[in-house]
């Protein structure tokens, strides 16, 4: 647990709550049991709840996983007193360590951010993670260019599988983040009240991130768009280089036909080859006529 405490406003960071965390949080801020047992373990879907005394939410962040391949949702919580904003996360959460960073070694940042209320806080850590969530979709983009370039240098097919990873990884980026949408407007729309004294201004900060919000959101759906075009690219460029294969194949045994059927009859009775030929030329004549019946020819 760690604390940082400024103009009588307190943000308390709790890493892997335990049970004794749990009893603080209850005889200190009246914590009803069913959100705490939501805590340990975590709810795992997003939710805003008002309470007499305090707001409970649950969220995500977006975070990219080296090892899969594709983004990741940590949850993390948020309990908002009069003056107290707890978080609470099973993981390390990077943008929670960014923000604890610039409080501890900028004065100046830290008195902006404890400024005001905690609804004030709560915008500057949620800035924090959409910045942190915008950083995140620079390695989608940075794919995506090696896609496209793999492609117009030469239509593989193992370009199919890095296509569909980055795709599955856009997809999951937005199951993460697609919910901040309803967490912030409830916040604009109701949360506001919870601070009566500040609920204008902070009805300004609350629509900046829906804003904020809405960017990421639009640039994702920019990278969905341009991952379905050059997926459709490639597939036909593959699908000419392979007419361009068949149609080679198909010249090749034209040209080797003659010497075939030369080898073929030369091994021949002489008896046989007139029937052989007599079959041949119906049989063609047959296939010529029916072709173009069907105006295939």
């Amino acid at each position: 647990m760690k604390t940082i405490t400024e103009n009588n406003l307190n943000w308390v960071d709790i890493e892997k709550p335990s049970q004794k965390d749990l009893d603080w949080l209850k005889n200190n801020f009246n914590i009803h049991t069913v959100v705490l047992n939501e805590l340990i373990p975590f709810s795992q879907r997003e939710k805003v709840e008002y309470f007499d005394n305090y707001l409970f939410l649950a969220m995500h962040v977006p975070v990219f996983s080296q090892t899969k391949k594709t983004t990741k949702p940590i949850e993390l919580d948020f309990l908002i007193t009069g003056n107290h904003l707890i978080t609470i996360h099973n993981e390390a959460i990077e943008p929670l360590k960014i923000f604890l960073k610039k409080c501890e070694e900028k004065p100046e940042l830290k008195s902006k951010y404890f400024g005001a209320t905690t609804g004030h806080l709560f915008y500057w850590i949620g800035e924090e993670i959409l910045n942190f969530a915008e950083r995140q979709l620079s390695h989608i983009g940075k794919n995506i260019d090696l896609i496209e370039d793999g492609i117009f240098k030469s239509a593989e097919h193992a370009l199919i599988k890095d296509i569909l990873v980055i795709k599955r990884d856009i997809l999951d980026f937005r199951i993460a983040v697609r919910p901040l949408n309803r967490i912030f407007n409830s916040l604009g729309n109701r949360g506001i009240n919870f601070w009566p004294e500040k609920s204008a201004d902070l009805k300004v900060y609350f629509n900046d991130l829906i804003g904020d919000y809405e960017r990421i959101w639009n640039e994702i759906g920019n990278y969905a768009d341009t991952i379905g075009a050059l997926e459709d690219t490639h597939a036909n460029l593959l699908s000419n280089k392979t007419g361009v294969i068949t149609k080679t194949f198909t010249m090749l045994s034209f040209i080797t036909f003659p010497a075939m059927l030369v080898i073929a009859i030369t091994q021949m009775n002489p008896g046989d080859l007139w029937i052989v030929a007599a079959t041949i030329f119906s049989t063609t004549t047959f296939i010529w006529i029916y072709f173009k019946t069907k105006k295939w020819l």
